[in-house]
């Protein structure tokens, strides 16, 4: 069966020929898959920009739910995978049809502000230098279980602290001259599975001297319910390994984001305050202010992060966030090794 492509013409977005203020045009490309509910609020959201010079090109991923017939009420070409190939394919069968200037990928359970796309096309204007640019979850995340509001108010603080020189890209919510993409060969299709396509994507970029610039001000809504297992999965299996090899790979460990040499530190002093903690509390409990020692080592180091936990929500939020970041630090420090390991067999492999 091969893959099927419709345009929806329910309602029509401006056309992409009207004159505009913006000399530029924007092709959003949104991957999906059995995501009928997210993918309505998405597009809904998208037809509530004041930007009206784009249009709308969904991939869906081969779901075997109506979320096909839900993308066919708006605006927007439609492309149908017979088979599940992951979002870096979807996202690239996507830009193969895209007529815009830039790509804008955007996650199928994020809502853009009316704003977003003018931010965009404005930055894409104004800044000849700028090859690709990526925002941020804002701090008002939609699902409202502990785990959600820690998880995405994490990622907007990261983003929100970290170098507007990009060292990698997000396609989140990100947004790419086509040209570039195009000659970059878009998105590593040996993904098969939502994981590090896009940082793959920033490390070519940057491998090949183009300018990715984090813009703090483009934020976005994320819509995803995080569980606590579903969490320490993409972390390690979709984040933490894959992500190790390709710094091995490449040989480049970024001092950004969560690769910071403060977070590395961290992970270390998680690990000495986990294993002495069990130590002392079996063997010497006199002790034990040892490990508490290291821990409050790694809130003053973090201290910044959770004071914004406790503005943006409250201090007992806050507190609650402490053991999670030691547990983050720890599965990273695992990640890490499992990831070494990882990369070390396949290089006897090609041996």
């Amino acid at each position: 069966m091969k893959d099927s492509l419709k345009i929806s013409r329910a309602t029509s977005p401006t056309d992409m020929s009207t004159p505009s203020k913006f000399n530029l045009t924007i092709s959003v490309v949104i991957p999906v898959h059995n995501d009928p509910k997210n993918i309505r609020l998405c597009l809904g959201a998208l037809g509530n920009s004041n930007y009206l010079r784009y249009e709308i090109i969904v991939v869906d991923d081969a779901s075997v739910d109506n979320t096909y017939f839900e993308v066919q009420n708006f605006p927007a070409k439609i492309v149908r995978l017979s088979k599940k190939r992951g979002p870096a394919y979807a996202r690239n069968r996507g830009a193969e049809l895209a007529s815009g200037e830039v790509i804008f990928f955007v996650d199928a359970d994020v809502l853009v502000y009316p704003d977003t796309l003018s931010k965009i096309a404005d930055t894409f204007k104004n800044s000849i230098g700028v090859d690709a640019i990526m925002g941020s979850y804002d701090d008002c995340p939609h699902d409202k279980s502990f785990i959600s509001q820690y998880k995405n108010l994490f990622h907007h603080y990261v983003h929100q602290v970290s170098n507007k020189n990009a060292c990698t890209f997000w396609s989140g919510c990100g947004a790419i001259r086509r040209s570039v993409f195009l000659q970059l060969g878009g998105f590593s299709e040996s993904y098969a599975r939502p994981s590090i396509e896009d940082i793959e994507l920033g490390y070519r970029l940057k491998a090949n001297h183009r300018n990715i610039l984090l813009m703090k001000d483009l934020q976005v809504k994320h819509l995803k319910r995080w569980t606590f297992w579903g969490l320490i999965k993409t972390d390690v299996i979709d984040r933490g390994i894959p992500w190790t090899k390709l710094m091995l790979r490449d040989k480049v460990i970024p001092n950004d984001l969560n690769a910071r040499f403060s977070q590395r530190i961290c992970v270390i002093l998680s690990y000495l305050f986990i294993f002495l903690l069990g130590f002392f509390a079996i063997f010497s409990r006199q002790f034990l202010f040892i490990p508490f020692l290291l821990l409050a080592t790694i809130i003053i180091i973090n201290n910044q992060l959770y004071r914004f936990f406790a503005q943006k929500r409250n201090l007992i939020f806050a507190a609650k966030v402490v053991p999670f970041h030691v547990l983050y630090y720890f599965y990273s420090g695992l990640s890490f090794l499992f990831g070494v390991f990882a990369y070390s067999l396949s290089k006897r492999s090609i041996r």
